[in-house]
């Protein structure tokens, strides 16, 4: 019987593998046959349909339409190219765009081929490419005005204007975009008030920085009459008038709000708030309206819970978690609580290089970069939760301890502690200065790149002079270049090791007075001159210890710009949470 039942055996599993796999198989064919899609669905018009209020659905239905081959490959791939283009995916629209460049139907048709470069134009618009944008604006320019057609030289001009306001010819810029306007108001074309809406956009966005308002409030008017308005010839894309609805209520209670009239501000607002929680992607919009207000608790309820789910999806390198810190560190500002405001905008400055140097970079340097940022911040994210809930366990383990032992179990709790906060407080600091030092490397490998390619940069230790007329943005975005200069001289030739190095030091390397410098490391730093310089030793000191155990505490001190044994001391502890004697007995 034994001997029968072990021949049996692996029959039987292979009969039992069998019935697992035939179920499996048959309930994956129940599944899919339960999501396939309706052939009423299987057409262009659902593709952008569905592209804002259900993206997943509207790729589902072009991987269908590719698998049945239902359109040419052309129409396939401008179909797809859009649906990437208007949900932010640039880069996969890129490619599909060239695609449809190089095809017969574009070459054969004036029509085509200019909707192509339009394409094309609003593509490196988004992707920030100037040069290529302004390559494809004067192709379609040119073949627009051999056409005589007026909506794709409408569109060529608005382009045009926007670069040139850009490049500081501001009323030249103006003057086109709204010549642009005008002759797309006199058009048939089938996508005129998609456009006219985009350009009004753009031109309130610009009156806005310049804050000129009572003509941003006309152009507020003129856009709600083309979002409003009945578009029989477009197909519709989701709620997207319910959508822009919400957005001008945002813009009028920005701009009724810097008119003085706050009656009409708060109704705006109050309008805004009607519609409710659809449409969240572009609340950032009501903010300046809450900070005129001074309503920063609103601000901060607004956004931290947006912050933790951008944590909690392991979604930190984008300009969602941007907005979310930039809102969060002015409002905590207007709050009086600094401290959290300089954590914010430190972390802000983080979040933007990040960005900035994604930007850059081709798709697969992109994705790495996003990655490897991604989990550096998540690995320290998750060790300080590990850290807060290992220090709550040891506190709770007290309640069990003798009555008669507790001061001696406190006494060796406190130690123990101690140790393990400095070791993972010692660790957390080798990560972030090994970080820093691979972030100060790749900023320093970018500069060098782009110094040869980007003319508008600045030469070093030279200075933006003051202008009163320049704008805010472009001060912060002029400051922040300045600064990038500054800092690269002061790290690479480590200027912070002269004890006397001062805040006339660092005047004399910028040409700057002593007031912007000041300006200009709060801005980009959250820290004052002799804040700013001491970072730079203390994390210099920090290194010193690890790397150099002979050196004694005043060797180290000394050598780190800061002589001075007690002021030394105190300042290591203050920024790191334990004396240097503390740090090197730990590492």
């Amino acid at each position: 019987m034994r001997k029968q039942k072990n021949m049996n055996y692996p029959y039987s599993i292979l009969v039992f593998i069998w019935l697992i796999v035939a179920t499996g198989f048959n309930v994956t064919h129940a599944f899919a046959a339960n999501n396939s899609l309706p052939d009423s669905l299987l057409t262009e018009d659902c593709v952008y349909e569905y592209t804002f209020s259900n993206y997943d659905k509207a790729v589902q239905i072009m991987k269908e339409l590719r698998k049945r081959n239902t359109y040419s490959q052309y129409r396939l791939d401008v179909t797809e190219g859009d649906l990437y283009f208007n949900t932010g995916r640039y880069l996969q629209a890129l490619k599909y765009y060239k695609r449809v460049m190089k095809s017969d139907t574009v070459r054969g048709s004036d029509k085509e081929y200019m909707e192509q470069v339009h394409r094309m134009i609003s593509c490196y618009d988004c992707l920030h490419d100037e040069a290529k944008k302004a390559g494809y604006v004067r192709l379609l320019l040119q073949k627009a005005e051999q056409c005589d057609n007026k909506e794709m030289k409408s569109i060529a001009l608005f382009n045009m204007g926007k670069m040139i306001y850009y490049q500081e010819d501001k009323p030249r810029g103006y003057e086109m975009i709204k010549e642009a306007i005008s002759l797309m108001k006199q058009t048939d074309y089938k996508y005129k008030y998609d456009n006219l809406r985009y350009n009004y956009n753009s031109l309130f966005i610009m009156q806005q920085r310049d804050k000129h308002y009572e003509d941003a409030l006309q152009t507020l008017e003129e856009l709600e009459k083309v979002t409003t308005k009945a578009t029989n010839e477009e197909p519709g894309i989701g709620n997207l008038a319910e959508k822009e609805q919400k957005t001008l209520y945002a813009h009028r209670a920005v701009v009724f709000s810097r008119l003085g009239r706050f009656r009409e501000a708060n109704e705006a607002y109050q309008a805004w708030k009607a519609i409710g929680e659809a449409y969240t992607k572009d609340d950032y919009l009501i903010i300046p309206y809450l900070m005129d207000r001074k309503q920063y608790d609103k601000v901060i309820e607004m956004y931290t819970p947006r912050e933790a789910f951008l944590y909690a999806n392991k979604d930190t390198i984008n300009y969602h978690m941007m907005t979310a810190k930039r809102s969060l560190a002015k409002a905590y500002e207007g709050k009086g609580n600094y401290k959290l405001a300089s954590r914010y905008y430190n972390a802000l400055s983080i979040l933007t290089d990040s960005l900035k140097a994604r930007e850059q970079k081709s798709s697969a340097i992109e994705l790495a970069t996003v990655y490897e940022t991604h989990e550096r911040e998540e690995e320290l994210h998750e060790q300080t939760e590990r850290v807060k809930m290992y220090t709550v366990m040891l506190l709770s383990s007290g309640v069990v301890l003798v009555i008669l032992l507790v001061l001696f179990v406190l006494n060796i709790r406190h130690t123990r502690t101690v140790r393990r906060k400095n070791t993972a407080m010692v660790k957390t600091i080798d990560d972030l200065l090994s970080y820093k030092d691979e972030l100060d490397e790749a900023k320093e490998k970018l500069r060098k790149v782009t110094e040869n390619n980007n003319t508008a940069d600045l030469p070093d230790n030279s200075i933006i002079p003051d202008n009163d007329t320049v704008t805010d943005t472009e001060e912060e975005e002029k400051n922040r270049l300045l600064f990038e200069k500054l800092d690269n001289v002061v790290t690479r030739d480590k200027l912070y090791l002269n004890p006397d190095l001062s805040r006339e030091d660092l005047v004399k390397l910028t040409g700057a007075n002593k007031t912007r410098v000041g300006r200009i490391l709060q801005q980009n730093t959250g820290l004052g001159t002799t804040g700013y310089i001491n970072k730079k030793r203390l994390e210099f000191a920090a290194k010193l210890l690890k790397n150099n155990p002979n050196y004694t505490i005043p060797t180290i001190a000394e050598k780190c710009g800061l002589p001075n044994v007690p002021t030394f001391n105190r300042l290591f502890r203050t920024k790191y949470g334990m004396t240097p004697s503390e740090y090197r007995k730990t590492t």
